[in-house]
């Protein structure tokens, strides 16, 4: 007996040395990296366990290395847990499309959880996320975002944050996507789908998305790999205390023709609107919005040149009274070719709503509208004179998403025309239906690059911690411009998110309604979540 609780006291003395020997290790490493930028927060009274947040943005390599960038990282927590959970620990890791080939060093997430001044994981599983993203936001930077690392760390969360995963495939040519759950409001969920870069020539993978489980290693206080795979797509849900702000989604668009009932339409084509005149009129779904290009070229006094044109398909319950409650759709009932004109003599610097440039589309999605690209319209002969083609999917996937596996034609209905009208909505999707209004806008010049887009969340006049950002960026984008955005690595407390060449899209469930499904990839699109703007 004496001699078993000796053996024990001993095995306990010798975990104890280990695991203090490592921690003291990790701090020394600490001591000797490349000394950090300024900071408000000191790592050295960190509490171990919460919720941490942080962008690290640095010019690309060669002009700096992934450790001096590591290097910068200073992780200070949101609060404490007030329970501790069982729920295995999170840790995100984005990176930028210049680090892409560090994102498969399977020491990457250990290299940053070295930054913390203790033991973050709290003796249990994490489950680290490494994602390559086109490029970061930061606060008051330029709108195409910043080269350098994300990282957010949740420590004990109630709940398993990894909501859902995909293997990647070897058939998978196209990106994948990496998704974020938040709650807006009292009964709303909000699910933000981002594609990932292209990462073929870097990496050898179309998008490169990992998922690693760590498990706690007692006898030497560390952890270890216990299972890593490659992913097409993966489901983050984030903790509800991180949204504790308002979220908002703002794009920067110009309106080109006062709302417009649908009167036949079909999947994602629109043939007829109903006309301006009073009556049952119709016109052409393209007549309208060729004429308003025309006249905004005229208007501005510029030479005709390649537009990119949104059309916000509006519900027939939000033209009614209840457009009332959602000031941005009371504001678009209100439009009329007059207020339209004195917003293009703006130039885009102010919206529907007032003087930000930038007007928050969010309610009015929440509520059921639905944003959609114009891919083409105008033009033709006969039957096919006139028709609008809009972007018939409303999310992202790495296959075709009406052909994967064919068209599923059945014979189940009552009638040759149910069926031919069942296999047209499977063919075509339903983007529009008969009774919805639509209002086409112009996404204003790129000249938003080239200054700094301050829609971001500020360091200094802000209230509270900052947040998370979610946008879309243009699909060709001028590398050597957005390489001189970062001159210095610079560490960024609190903001967290990336921004996506291949565009936005949001999953909108609220109790008792139907899902809504909705594509936000305007360029420079932003979805602001739990953060205080500076406008």
């Amino acid at each position: 007996m004496l001699q078993a609780a000796f053996y024990m006291l001993t095995v306990a003395a010798v975990v104890a040395h280990a695991r203090a020997a490592t921690w003291r290790a990790l701090r020394q490493h600490s001591r000797h990296a490349p000394r950090r930028c300024r900071s408000t927060a000191s790592t050295a009274a960190l509490p171990k366990h919460g919720i941490f947040m942080g962008t690290v943005a640095a010019p690309p390599p060669p002009a700096t290395s992934i450790d001096e960038v590591i290097a910068q990282i200073q992780p200070a927590a949101l609060g404490t847990p007030v329970h501790a959970s069982a729920a295995p620990s999170l840790l995100a890791l984005l990176v930028s499309s210049s680090f892409a080939r560090h994102a498969l060093d399977p020491n990457l997430p250990l290299k940053v959880l070295q930054r913390f001044s203790a033991n973050p994981t709290a003796s249990k599983p994490l489950d680290a996320v490494v994602a390559v993203v086109d490029r970061l936001p930061t606060p008051g930077g330029p709108a195409s975002g910043v080269e350098g690392i994300a990282y957010a760390l949740v420590t004990h969360p109630l709940q398993s944050l990894l909501e859902a995963q995909s293997p990647l495939q070897s058939s998978t040519t196209k990106p994948g996507s990496l998704s974020f759950a938040i709650t807006h409001g009292d009964s709303c969920r909000i699910d933000a789908q981002l594609p990932l870069a292209q990462t073929i020539f870097t990496t050898g993978l179309p998008s490169t998305l990992l998922h690693t489980r760590f498990q706690f290693d007692p006898l030497s206080g560390q952890l270890r790999k216990q299972a890593s795979q490659r992913l097409e797509s993966a489901h983050i849900r984030m903790p509800d205390s991180l949204a504790h702000g308002e979220s908002t989604l703002r794009a920067q668009l110009l309106p080109l023709t006062v709302p417009r009932r649908v009167v036949s339409s079909m999947g994602n084509i629109i043939r007829k609107l109903a006309s301006p005149e009073s009556g049952s009129r119709t016109i052409s779904a393209s007549q309208e919005l060729e004429a308003a290009v025309d006249n905004y070229f005229a208007d501005r006094r510029k030479a005709p040149e390649a537009v990119q044109v949104w059309a916000l398909i509006i519900p027939p319950e939000l033209a009614g009274p209840r457009a009332a409650e959602i000031s941005l759709s009371a504001a678009l009932q209100n439009l009329d070719p007059a207020s339209i004109q004195s917003l293009w003599a703006c130039d885009g610097s102010r919206g529907l709503l007032g003087s930000s440039p930038r007007d928050d589309l969010l309610p009015t999605l929440v509520s059921g509208a639905r944003l959609c690209k114009v891919l083409s319209g105008g033009g033709g002969w006969g039957k096919k004179a006139g028709l609008l083609s809009l972007d018939p999917d409303s999310h992202y996937s790495t296959r075709e998403l009406r052909g994967d596996q064919g068209w599923n034609f059945t014979f189940d209905g009552d009638s040759s025309e149910e069926m031919l009208a069942a296999g047209r909505k499977q063919a075509l999707g339903e983007v529009t239906r008969e009774g919805e209004s639509i209002v086409f806008f112009l996404a204003t010049p790129s000249d938003a690059k080239e200054g700094p887009n301050m829609d971001m969340v500020d360091d200094i006049q802000h209230t509270g911690p900052g947040g998370i950002v979610l946008g879309a960026l243009p699909a060709s984008l001028d590398d050597e411009r957005a390489s001189e955005n970062s001159c210095q690595v610079t560490h960024h407390g609190w903001n967290f998110g990336a921004l996506s060449e291949g565009g936005l899209a949001l999953t909108i469930a609220k109790d008792g309604a139907p899902v809504i499904q909705t594509k936000a990839d305007i360029p420079y699109a932003r979805l602001h979540i739990g953060s205080k703007e500076v406008k």
